[in-house]
């Protein structure tokens, strides 16, 4: 169980866990970890911040009549709630730390107002922004938030409002944590959708139909497999300094990921895969633009590729 406003360690962890992928979550863990590391005495964590972020924004989103009262007693709600938590959990804290978890907190939800894309909600992040400014400086915020926002994080947000799902109906208990988006598979679902892509992929070590040639090295299979591993564990695409070659057509290559995609790497979104082949594939770099809209497009000679000629 967890209190309202306050976390403890394991359930930190949990959600670390549960929502990993969570474009606001990794945003606010990339912007605000240094905050959690300066506080002598609160060490109040991105993960907290995280969870008070999603209760005020959905208390906005489930009383849109009085978004305009609810702003308006934002940063000080928030403030005398989490001091009030800290003492009843015996956390320490300085007035400056909290003021600064409590600003922290407002700004992730002005950044979650203002991807929704709606005026009615928009209108009233100045009225946050001021009472941030009355408590903090400013820049301190504002700049690790802006500096760190993932490029997906509006998207979220916009399916997140359609959803009607609320994040903070779900912080009762761990066995409740769950992206009501993108839930994170369980550790065996996720080997078995490593097993499964390693087998769908695995004509990749042969030769081209009717041909001598490698469809790619055996080193370039190998790191191949551990970048898809490390997205399906991680819900990250894995940097690739060096971009592996394979001798499979464009459009080959393209569709044998949306076929990952479409059966046993389900359990990563369409557009993390797009950007694990723009990331992962020399071949790609000239035809980014063209990944998404013929992402499902099936060559006519596809399944020749399949069944390649051995070595004798």
């Amino acid at each position: 169980m967890i209190m309202r406003r306050l976390l403890t360690t394991a359930s930190k962890r949990s959600i670390k866990e549960a929502f990993k992928g969570n474009a606001v979550f990794r945003t606010i863990d990339a912007a605000y970890k240094e905050q959690e590391i300066q506080m002598a005495k609160l060490r109040f964590s991105p993960e907290e911040i995280w969870v008070n972020c999603f209760i005020g924004f959905d208390q906005i989103l489930k009383n849109r009549d009085d978004i305009g009262e609810i702003t308006c007693r934002m940063w000080n709600n928030t403030y005398i709630e989490l001091r009030d938590d800290a003492q009843e959990a015996s956390r320490a804290f300085e007035d400056e730390e909290l003021e600064t978890a409590t600003s922290c907190i407002v700004y992730s939800i002005i950044a979650c107002m203002t991807a929704s894309d709606d005026w009615e909600i928009i209108q009233h992040t100045e009225t946050l922004m001021f009472q941030i400014a009355e408590h903090s400086e400013l820049n301190s915020i504002v700049t690790p938030f802006d500096n760190n926002i993932e490029s997906n994080f509006a998207g979220y947000i916009e399916k997140y409002i359609s959803a009607g799902k609320y994040i903070s109906e779900r912080l009762e208990s761990p066995k409740n944590y769950a992206d009501p988006i993108n839930p994170i598979s369980t550790p065996q679902e996720r080997t078995k959708a490593k097993e499964g892509v390693k087998k769908r992929l695995a004509f990749m070590k042969g030769y081209l139909p009717d041909s001598e040639t490698l469809i790619m090295t055996s080193s370039n299979f190998n790191t191949m497999i551990e970048a898809v591993e490390y997205l399906i564990e991680n819900d990250v695409v894995k940097k690739q300094e060096s971009k592996l070659h394979t001798n499979l057509p464009v459009a080959h290559l393209r569709y044998t990921f949306y076929l990952v995609y479409k059966n046993e790497g389900k359990c990563v979104g369409r557009n993390k895969w797009l950007d694990f082949l723009g990331e992962t594939f020399s071949q790609m770099q000239d035809n980014k633009a063209s990944l998404s809209k013929h992402f499902s497009d099936k060559p006519d000679d596809y399944d020749r590729y399949l069944k390649p000629k051995k070595k004798k």
